[in-house]
């Protein structure tokens, strides 16, 4: 029986994107928002956001931001934290309804996150069964929390907004903690450690990611 998901696996396979210059590369910066930060205890997905990067840009037309109802209630801490009521989410699609877009919308590309774990995770496990979840395991994936630390191994905090104050990248107009604006910073976090580090090859910035994940280690342990 013939494979289906075998073209997929060929689009995100790392060798394969490593034959190709970093500037041709289809990165999709995305972040999620959640009802809390447990997958495996319940908490479900609010909002899903993305922005396309390539050749050093974001592509400011394809812009991937959608609320779904998590069917289950927010509560006021978490409420408190990314903005996002209950009242904006009920009559939503569900995620399940969304994944046919999201499997549009991050095609062909390697998949990039401040904590990618956390939010592969959460879209892993809730849309469990479905052709997008197949895509999210196999993609290549990069954390500009790993490239961050790779690149300044010297810096003390690696949080977002902290990254930014110090590299002077602009974050001021995007709302923390949306899934959008925290989308559009990463992506210029991103920007900015790609030109920094002066990487060809999708291999260079996993190699540059391993170090990063020393550094934060070592950081750990040492405190």
């Amino acid at each position: 029986m013939r494979n289906i998901f075998s073209p997929i696996k060929k689009l995100i396979n790392t060798e394969f994107v490593n034959k190709i210059n970093i500037s041709d590369v289809n990165f999709c910066v995305f972040d999620t928002e959640t009802t809390g930060l447990n997958y495996n205890h319940g908490d479900k997905i609010i909002s899903v956001s993305g922005v396309k990067v390539q050749n050093y840009e974001i592509d400011k037309q394809d812009k991937l931001d959608e609320f779904c109802d998590p069917m289950i209630e927010i509560t006021p801490e978490n409420e408190q934290i990314h903005h996002i009521s209950n009242r904006m989410v009920k009559g939503k699609p569900n995620i399940y309804e969304l994944e046919s877009k999201f499997r549009g919308f991050f095609k062909k590309s390697v998949l990039v996150a401040h904590n990618v774990k956390f939010d592969c995770n959460f879209l892993i496990s809730n849309l469990a069964h479905t052709q997008f979840e197949s895509r999210i395991r196999e993609a290549v994936k990069l954390d500009t929390v790993f490239f961050s630390a790779g690149v300044y191994p010297e810096f003390k905090n690696y949080e977002l907004s902290e990254l930014c104050n110090q590299l002077n990248i602009t974050h001021h107009d995007q709302l923390r903690h949306s899934s959008l604006g925290d989308s559009i910073i990463t992506a210029r976090l991103f920007i900015h450690l790609l030109k920094k580090s002066k990487v060809q090859n999708i291999k260079e910035i996993l190699n540059i990611s391993k170090f990063g994940q020393k550094v934060l280690l070592n950081k750990t342990i040492s405190n």
